[in-house]
């Protein structure tokens, strides 16, 4: 009888790999995404033989995967192997056996030597690791290494974009001795748009002798310029001929050896006693400066996608701690942008914005549990404990290098403009401007959506709340943007 295997992995291609090797080995596969997706699968279909999990995936991670497989009567005894290529540290393994794992195997593994292992696990002598009870107080110390685990790695992506952000500095340097070291090239035209001069350096750019050049009128440059370009030269020369200045125009030359070089031209007219007299233009090759400035851009959106992809991790670790107000960061920082953009603040101040948002409950890591889904109103003692997570999160993010404030907004959202917030009471000007539109969105979404304590309130409350607090509590052009974009504009919390 065909052994079924349970593959959990969000990336679409190890997932496409591993079926098609177990499949061609005569087992039958289970695909999930995620550690939800495959906890219900297996609770729902015939339990699998053996689950075989990548740890780091949206919405639950291997690690949670594993433990709640491990505590549940119907699935604790089915054989649970970690496969990854992001958690290969001795610690990550070490843990990964203590939540009641078989094996720990890191990315990638030849076929045969994975075939080999998992024939070893379903073997008919082989009996699979039957976890122990555990007390109830080891809760909270699987969410401690749990959520170490995380950082570990969250840390090291941060060390990978540091060490990628002076990578590119020394690119930009060296684009910059280049540039600085160039040879430009001068030609100067007489009243007829014959050319006159024409510089040594241009041997060195297009391979062409100044004396091939010499005496030709400018229209013969189109042998040497591409169609498109030539266009854009007699357009130009029309307008230097009316007196005014090209700063920098920007050519495609066909050198000598048929290379095509992007040249920046900058021109100016002649004039003498009133009369226009010809033509300079200074000419600067920029090909090497234009594919730098490609490949900058390239490296750019890399490390962009990278810090996005490591917040968006970071808001799945809050998430997972706090189930009741699972999408509530998402829908804040949209809400929070949403504001920013009709107060037309700076992009730049927008996109700190949505980074600080998505995570801007972070602190709350440091918060049992227990505190968080409380279905009741919480004491003040609780409630004191809770308003820590502001700091708690501030702390955590210190240190990292982002181009935003990031900490600095996470720690201020809940502080007041008339100095009654936390955690240090500060009033007016001395909060952000991104730290109060963040306030006025959170409140917003918070008394809207539902809590544990509490079932929402709507958006009529909330839009009460900041038109009765606005100038007092709240950023009077934060709540004005705020109204005008549910009222006026037709925006939803989704």
């Amino acid at each position: 009888m065909k052994k079924t295997i349970l593959i959990v992995d969000d990336n679409s291609a190890n997932l496409y790999l591993l079926k098609s090797l177990l499949e061609s080995s005569g087992f039958d596969v289970l695909e999930a995404v995620n550690g939800r997706d495959a906890l219900d699968m297996a609770l729902v279909h015939p339990p699998p033989d053996l689950i075989l999990s990548d740890i780091l995936m949206p919405v639950m991670d291997g690690y949670a995967l594993c433990r709640e497989c491990k505590s549940d009567e119907r699935l604790k005894y089915i054989p649970f192997v970690f496969y990854t290529a992001t958690f290969t540290d001795a610690k990550d393994e070490e843990f990964a056996l203590s939540l009641g794992a078989d094996r720990f195997l890191i990315k990638p593994q030849e076929p045969e030597i994975l075939l080999k292992v998992l024939d070893e696990i379903l073997a008919a002598e082989y009996s699979a690791q039957r976890p122990h009870p555990r007390p109830l107080g080891e809760e909270m110390e699987f969410f401690r290494r749990h959520d170490e685990a995380l950082f570990r790695k969250l840390e090291k992506k941060m060390s990978d974009l540091e060490r990628a952000n002076r990578q590119l500095a020394a690119l930009e340097e060296q684009y910059r001795l280049s540039f600085e070291n160039a040879s430009d090239v001068i030609i100067t035209l007489d009243a007829e748009y014959t050319i006159t001069g024409v510089s040594p350096s241009i041997e060195r750019m297009l391979g062409y002798k100044p004396q091939e050049l010499m005496g030709r009128h400018y229209t013969d440059l189109k042998t040497i310029v591409t169609p498109e370009s030539i266009k854009k030269i007699f357009a130009d020369v029309n307008l230097i001929r009316n007196g005014d200045i090209i700063a920098a125009s920007v050519y495609e030359y066909v050198a000598r050896d048929g290379a095509v070089k992007i040249v920046e031209v900058s021109s100016s007219p002649v004039i003498r006693d009133g009369r226009f007299a010809g033509l300079i233009a200074i000419a600067r090759d920029i090909t090497e400066r234009r594919q730098m400035d490609r490949e900058r851009q390239e490296n750019f959106d890399r490390l962009r996608k990278s810090l996005e992809a490591t917040v968006r991790a970071m808001a799945v670790t809050v998430e997972t701690r706090d189930p009741y107000t699972a999408g509530h960061q998402r829908r804040v920082a949209g809400l929070a942008c949403a504001i920013a953009e009709e107060m037309r603040l700076p992009t730049e101040q927008v996109d700190g914005l949505r980074m600080a948002a998505v995570i801007h409950d972070i602190g709350k890591i440091s918060i049992p549990a227990e505190i968080l889904s409380m279905p009741r109103k919480l004491t003040a003692t609780e409630f004191s404990l809770i308003k820590t997570h502001s700091e708690a999160g501030y702390d955590i993010l210190k240190d990292i290098d982002f181009p935003w404030p990031i900490a600095r907004i996470i720690r201020e959202h809940h502080e007041r403009i008339d100095g009654s917030g936390y955690p240090n009471g500060l009033t007016g000007e001395n909060v952000l401007p991104e730290s109060r539109v963040l306030a006025v969105a959170d409140v917003v979404e918070a008394m809207a959506s539902h809590r544990p304590y509490r079932p929402g309130l709507g958006l009529g409350p909330a839009m009460d709340e900041i038109t009765k607090n606005k100038g007092i509590l709240y950023d009077p052009e934060a709540v004005d943007a705020c109204i005008r974009l549910f009222r006026e504009k037709g925006y939803r919390l989704e």
